[in-house]
């Protein structure tokens, strides 16, 4: 009886010890499987991460495709413009050297006419520099030009000091005063204020995003060591920083360009300041403010307007925009006609002789 009195007890001691011994082996086997649950978590936030910055990337390259398409056609239809107006500038200075050959014309008939005395010379030059003067005032409105033109030939009037032309010399006279006091264009020192913008155009930085970070979003959190699940929290949280930064935006930023989008930038805004250019020559006021003015949305929309050289471009664009480009320049053809009357005897004596004086 004692002998199956303890075979009982040392079953029941046995099964007690394996009960103890299996705990820390449970316990080992449940570690690697909550290491398990976490680095699956880890890996779906960095799928999802992914899958967010592969979304943002096919966004970014479809508006940037968009944004190329606009620049290319706008870059088009300047340039169809800049044909155009180039085509205008070409006929117009057919038609001018076409006049130039008819005074030319006119002017050798004049001194057979007249005969190749000295008088007659005078004459011919006189008319000559008149008709030059009033080319020059109605056509391209050059009174610097036109005012020399009919200096000249008063001049030449003068030194022939025939009394049947003292009408010509008081109408020109008249002509004179009446070009000195009509407002002046600079047309040479605005186109040179245009060459020199147009070659700063390089120089302008592209608009893009001016960011400062929020204090503190990208520091990891700092505290007392922890252990276990909070450590591998703080890993994962570490993780998630280094992929998505938080910035605060200063101003509103257009996508940045790429390098092809920015080579049609900056050649769009030299066509649109080569345009007002030839619209100044070509006395277009309305193509030369229109230009200007499109380049200086431009300039304001895509180049940084914090930086110096914009804001310079920006100023200048203005004061363009805002400069005299033509004037009402008075009627210069009077003292022509009246040339031409007395030179032809309808008027007066042709003069034949010579004199001295003024």
């Amino acid at each position: 009886m004692s002998e199956q009195g303890s075979v009982p007890a040392q079953a029941g001691a046995g099964e007690k010890h394996a009960q103890a011994g299996a705990a820390p082996d449970d316990t080992a086997r449940a570690r690697p499987g909550r290491w398990g649950v976490w680095i699956a978590i880890l890996a779906l936030l960095v799928a999802l991460a992914a899958l967010g910055g592969a979304g943002w990337l096919g966004w970014h390259q479809y508006r940037e495709a968009r944004a190329r398409a606009s620049l290319e056609s706008q870059v088009a239809a300047l340039r169809v413009r800049l044909t155009a107006s180039a085509a205008r500038m070409d006929r117009a200075e057919a038609a001018r050297e076409a006049r130039e050959r008819d005074l030319e014309r006119a002017f050798s008939s004049l001194r057979t006419r007249l005969g190749r005395d000295r008088g007659g010379w005078i004459v011919a030059e006189a008319e000559y520099l008149l008709s030059i003067a009033n080319q020059r005032a109605r056509l391209s409105g050059d009174a610097v030009t036109a005012l020399a033109a009919l200096e000249e030939a008063d001049r030449r009037l003068a030194a022939l000091a025939d009394p049947a032309f003292r009408p010509v010399r008081e109408r020109l006279a008249q002509e004179i005063a009446a070009l000195k006091a009509a407002p002046r264009v600079d047309r040479t020192g605005l186109e040179a204020r245009i060459a020199a913008l147009i070659a700063q155009v390089d120089t302008l930085p592209v608009a893009g995003a001016r960011v400062r970070p929020i204090g503190g979003a990208g520091e990891p959190a700092r505290g007392a060591a922890a252990h276990g699940w909070r450590a591998a929290l703080r890993e994962v949280g570490d993780s998630l920083r280094s992929l998505v930064v938080i910035r605060r935006v200063e101003h509103p930023t257009r996508p940045l360009l790429a390098p092809r989008e920015r080579y049609f930038l900056y050649q769009n805004l030299i066509l649109q300041l080569e345009t007002a250019r030839l619209a100044l020559l070509g006395s277009e006021p309305g193509i030369y403010r229109s230009s200007l003015e499109t380049a200086g949305r431009w300039v304001a929309e895509y180049f940084d307007p914090q930086a110096p050289a914009t804001r310079a471009a920006e100023t200048e664009i203005r004061r363009l925009a805002g400069a005299r480009v033509t004037t009402r320049l008075p009627d210069l053809s009077g003292s022509l006609r009246l040339l031409r009357r007395i030179a032809g005897g309808t008027y007066g004596p042709t003069p034949t002789g010579t004199g001295a004086g003024g």
